[in-house]
């Protein structure tokens, strides 16, 4: 199956899994492998050599929730799908690192639009090329440019129609917008927007507490509502926990 993702579905209701099975089917990109009714035995079954691309898994369920069975198989598999007739349980869901939550009933179009954030992620993966690695913005004085080293970018600050470009060497007022500079850096995963007025480098994020982000330059960043569920994928991604006590 070159070139195709290969899926696994986990739900104990077999009418959930055949809906799921047809979207995959209809997806030209898209393998389902195997499927499972029984939590527990799709924790025995599945291993790292199914070579799983998508896992699709229910919450509610018999023996074992969901949420429980992912802290067991969750690097088993590279994306995380959560689907439940519930939005009580998306916080958890993004704290066991997965990665979409779609809420039941869930529709073909609905399905689709899922896809298709997990394969533009994927192809975001690449690093800019050397030719990206800079920019040039011009200064409020005639004549004078400065050199923006993308690894020395720290964060981006929206001012009306200006923005403050905080660097390790200092801080840059420019005339431009953060629509203009969030194309710019599209495509490069060191930088990541957390509210409608500021982009930071993932690099230099020092600390989180609560809804608020420092970084090494000791600037606080607010993170916005509308861009929380982003962020906290990932932060789940990189936070580094215990395997201690959970099942192979």
């Amino acid at each position: 199956m070159d070139g195709k993702l290969n899926c696994v579905i986990i739900d104990d209701e077999k009418h959930a899994v055949d809906l799921l099975g047809d979207y995959i089917e209809a997806m030209p990109n898209l393998h389902l492998v195997k499927y499972f009714t029984d939590p527990l035995k799709a924790l025995i079954d599945i291993t790292v050599e199914d070579n799983i691309d998508i896992l699709f898994m229910d919450v509610d369920m018999p023996g074992m929730t969901g949420l429980d069975l992912s802290q067991a198989i969750r690097y088993k598999t590279k994306y995380l799908v959560f689907t439940t007739a519930h939005s009580k349980y998306a916080i958890d869901a993004f704290g066991v690192q997965a990665n979409e939550y779609l809420l039941k009933p869930i529709s073909m179009s609905k399905f689709a639009l899922m896809i298709n954030r997990l394969l533009k992620s994927e192809s975001n993966l690449k690093r800019p090329t050397n030719d990206e690695e800079f920019f040039f913005i011009k200064t409020d004085q005639v004549q004078k440019y400065v050199k923006i080293n993308l690894k020395d970018l720290v964060a981006i600050e929206g001012l009306n129609n200006y923005v403050k470009i905080h660097t390790v060497a200092g801080m840059y007022i420019a005339y431009l917008t953060m629509k203009e500079l969030e194309a710019k850096l599209d495509g490069n995963n060191s930088f990541i927007r957390v509210q409608r007025s500021f982009i930071i480098s993932m690099d230099f994020i020092n600390k989180v507490e609560g809804a608020s982000i420092t970084l090494n330059n000791k600037l606080e960043v607010p993170l916005g509502t509308t861009y929380k569920k982003h962020f906290l994928t990932f932060l789940e991604k990189k936070t580094l926990r215990s395997n201690r006590g959970v099942p192979d």
